[in-house]
C-alpha cells in the first residue's frame, strides 16, 4: 500500500511538471504581440529669485488610440490611473511649496534645501498578454526623506490588475529561489539575518511585495532594510525566471514577443541571459556626477557574465532627478541584444537626446555608434513609449524629422522603415 502511495504521489508530481512544460510549451506558441504605449509627464516648479523651492515631476504610461481600441478596459483603467496621478502630484506641490517657504525663512538660503517629489514610472513589459510597470518616487521635505517602489501589472485583454498569486502558482518556493538569485550574482552584502528573506515573504502582505511581470520571469525588488541594509539609495532586485522554473508560473503570462524593449533603472540590477547559457546575468548601468554636480559626464555598464565592464564618455543633463540617461535593454526576434543609452541634452533643449548604441552580445560589450535621437514627441507633454525594436517611434534632430518608425537595422543602429 505504501509503494502504491508513493508511485501515485511520484505520477501526481510528473504530470503536474508535464502540465507546467505544456503551459511553457503553448505559452511560446501563442504569438503575443508587442502594445503601443505613450508616456506622459508633468512638472511643476517655483522660485524665490535664485533658489529653487519645490519641484514635482511625474511620469506614466497610456495606451496609444490604436491600442485603446483593441483593448478599452485596459485603456479606461490607465487613463483613471493617470488622472489619480496627476491630483496626487499637484496637491503633493502644494505641500512641499508651503513646507519650502516656512523654512527658507526659518533657515535661510545657506541651509535651505529644495523639496522634492518625483514619480518616475519604467516599463517592464508591454504586450497582448500583459502590461507592467514599476513606479520609483522620491520625497523630500527635509526631515522627511523617502524613496518608495511599487509595481503594477495589468491583464491586457481583461484590463484588471493582476495580483501576484494570479501569475505564480505556488509561492512557497519563492523565497529560497529568490535568496539564492540575490547571492548569485555581484551583490556581496549580508542579510539582517539568515532567515530574513524567508521572514520577509511570510510577514509581508501579498499587496505590500514590489514586483513586476518581465518578459523572462517575475522580479522581485527590495529597499534598505526590507532584508538589508544597502543605504539609503540602495535597491536588491531578484529575478525568478519562466526558463528556470516553468512550473511555478500560470502559463498564459509566459507567452512574450520574440522581440521586445525594457526601459532600465539606473544603478540598479537588471536580469536577463545574455550569454543563452540559460541562467540569468546581471546587467548594470550607473551614471558618474562631474565634479561640478550641474551634469552626468560619463556612464559605465558592468555585467556578472565574465565580469565584463564598459566605460562611455557621454555628457547629459541632471538638472532633474528623472533626467540624465535613460538606457534600454533591446532584444531582436533573431536574438541579438542592445543596450541603447539615450541621453538628454540641456534643460533649454527639452527632448533633444543623443542615443549611445552598445552591442551586448554575449555579455561583451562593444560600442556601435551614437546618433541624434528621441522618443518621439505627441504635444503637449507625451511622448511614445519604447517598447517595440521593429517599430520605435523616434524624433531625429540630425534631419530634422517629427517622428517616425525606425526597426532595429543589422549592426544595431536605428533603421527608418
Amino acid at each position: 500500500m505504501k509503494r502504491l502511495l508513493v508511485l501515485l504521489t511520484g505520477l501526481l508530481l510528473i504530470a503536474g511538471q508535464l502540465a507546467a512544460c505544456a503551459d511553457l510549451s503553448s505559452a511560446g506558441k501563442a504569438a503575443a504581440e508587442n502594445l503601443t504605449l505613450v508616456r506622459y509627464s508633468g512638472q511643476q516648479q517655483e522660485w524665490d529669485d535664485e533658489i529653487l523651492l519645490a519641484l514635482s515631476e511625474y511620469s506614466g504610461v497610456i495606451l496609444s488610440d490604436e491600442s485603446a481600441e483593441e483593448y478599452p478596459a485596459l485603456a479606461e483603467i490607465l487613463e483613471q490611473t493617470r488622472g489619480m496621478t496627476v491630483r496626487s502630484m499637484e496637491d503633493e506641490f502644494d505641500n512641499l511649496l508651503a513646507t519650502a517657504k516656512d523654512e527658507l525663512q526659518i533657515l535661510g538660503a545657506d541651509r535651505f534645501v529644495t523639496k522634492l517629489s518625483t514619480c518616475d514610472v519604467q516599463i517592464r513589459r508591454a504586450d497582448s498578454v500583459a502590461v507592467s510597470y514599476l513606479s520609483e518616487s522620491w520625497l523630500v521635505y527635509g526631515k522627511i526623506n523617502d524613496r518608495f517602489l511599487r509595481g503594477t501589472t495589468y491583464d491586457t485583454a481583461a484590463g484588471r490588475e493582476l495580483k501576484l498569486t494570479d501569475v505564480i502558482r505556488d509561492m512557497s518556493k519563492i523565497p529560497e529561489i529568490v535568496k539564492k538569485e540575490l547571492t548569485s550574482h555581484t551583490w556581496t552584502g549580508d542579510f539582517i539575518s539568515e532567515t530574513a528573506v524567508e521572514d520577509y515573504f511570510r510577514d509581508t502582505p501579498e499587496e505590500g511585495l514590489a514586483w513586476t511581470l518581465d518578459y523572462n520571469g517575475v522580479t522581485f525588488y527590495f529597499g534598505s532594510g526590507d532584508i538589508a541594509d544597502v543605504g539609503r539609495h540602495g535597491r536588491l532586485a531578484a529575478t525568478v525566471s519562466f526558463a528556470e522554473h516553468p512550473e511555478l508560473f500560470v502559463g498564459k503570462y509566459m507567452a512574450v514577443p520574440a522581440a521586445y524593449m525594457v526601459e532600465l533603472p539606473m544603478n540598479h540590477p537588471f536580469f536577463t541571459d545574455l550569454d543563452g547559457d540559460g541562467d540569468l546575468e546581471e546587467l548594470n548601468v550607473t551614471p558618474f556626477t562631474h565634479e561640478s554636480g550641474l551634469y552626468y559626464d560619463s556612464f559605465c555598464v558592468y555585467t556578472d557574465t565574465d565580469m565584463q565592464y564598459y566605460h562611455a564618455d557621454l555628457q547629459a543633463d541632471t538638472v532633474h532627478r528623472t533626467g540624465g540617461y535613460h538606457p534600454y535593454y533591446v532584444r531582436t526576434e533573431d536574438g541579438r541584444q542592445y543596450l541603447y543609452v539615450f541621453a538628454e541634452g540641456s534643460e533649454l533643449a527639452a527632448g533633444d537626446m543623443t542615443l549611445r548604441v552598445i552591442d551586448v552580445k554575449d555579455g561583451a560589450f562593444t560600442a556601435v555608434g551614437d546618433m541624434h535621437v528621441a522618443p518621439g514627441y505627441i504635444p503637449v507633454d507625451l511622448s511614445w513609449a519604447l517598447t517595440d525594436p521593429d517599430s520605435m517611434m523616434l524624433e531625429n534632430f540630425e534631419t530634422q524629422q517629427e517622428a517616425a518608425a525606425y526597426r532595429v537595422g543589422n549592426n544595431g543602429m536605428p533603421v527608418r522603415k
